[in-house]
């Protein structure tokens, strides 16, 4: 069996007498790619958060790497790249400067700091305003370098919340194509979306989350069988994301994810 570069069993949050997610589990391995799909309030900022350290859940363990998020955190947020939806930048800071602070952080040699940071600034169109404070840049400029800044040490898992929610379709395009790069080179990425349009092409597991539940995990044909589609004749031959996910939700259908 393949090592898995994530594995969360039984995750859960709760806030008082609400849970924002209950019993999730999930297995990811290096390469492949979780799509989690859900409306507004699902519980999926909350799960990236759980995984990702910055929230302490209720109960279960999330394990990166083989390591427990519980028993070895920094151990746990060096192989995690976090692309949130709303990034905390250093405003009064250059955004190369920034970058570079990170790359110090993150351990690596002025040489390969310096290549990865401008080659991902031309990727990202952001070369010409590498000097500029992070204070000056738009929001979709925001959201690049917040991406720049999570994958500058090619971490094996990238966790990203929205990360296309604030740039124009041509900068989207940009930022999935060079977050298909790094899982083609061995990373595992998580992307919470609540756009059908984005879930679908992008390559790999779907999960399909409501109020705060993972109600099913797998590739579309598996999300067609979990739904029961194929049952009704009147149906179309190849249902959409959107029939798929509807049918799972409305149904309250709740399809066993892949064991962790």
């Amino acid at each position: 069996m393949i090592a898995a570069v994530l594995q969360v069993y039984r995750l859960a949050k709760r806030y008082g007498e609400v849970w924002a997610i209950r019993d999730v589990s999930l297995r990811l391995e290096a390469g492949s790619t979780l799509v989690l799909l859900g409306q507004n309030g699902a519980g999926k900022t909350t799960a990236l958060r759980c995984l990702s350290g910055l929230l302490l859940p209720t109960s279960g363990r999330v394990l990166v790497g083989g390591k427990d998020s519980r028993l070895e955190p920094d151990a746990v947020r060096e192989q995690i790249g976090l692309v949130p939806e709303v990034p905390g930048l250093y405003d009064r800071m250059p955004a190369r400067s920034y970058l570079d602070f990170f790359g110090r952080v993150y351990g690596l040699d002025p040489c390969t700091r310096a290549r990865r940071i401008e080659r991902l600034l031309e990727l990202f169109d952001l070369a010409e305003a590498g000097d500029r404070w992070l204070g000056s840049f738009s929001k979709g400029m925001r959201q690049k370098v917040a991406l720049i800044r999570a994958t500058l040490h090619r971490p094996p898992l990238v966790l990203a919340d929205e990360p296309t929610s604030a740039l124009d379709p041509d900068s989207a395009h940009v930022a999935w194509r060079y977050l298909e790069e790094l899982r083609a080179e061995g990373a595992a990425l998580v992307v919470c979306t609540h756009n059908m349009a984005e879930a679908q092409q992008l390559a790999g597991e779907i999960g399909i989350m409501s109020a705060g539940r993972l109600l099913a995990v797998g590739e579309l044909p598996e999300l067609v069988r979990a739904a029961g589609l194929k049952k009704h004749r009147e149906v179309v031959e190849r249902p959409t994301l959107e029939e798929v996910y509807l049918a799972i939700v409305g149904n309250g259908v709740e399809h066993e994810a892949r064991p962790a």
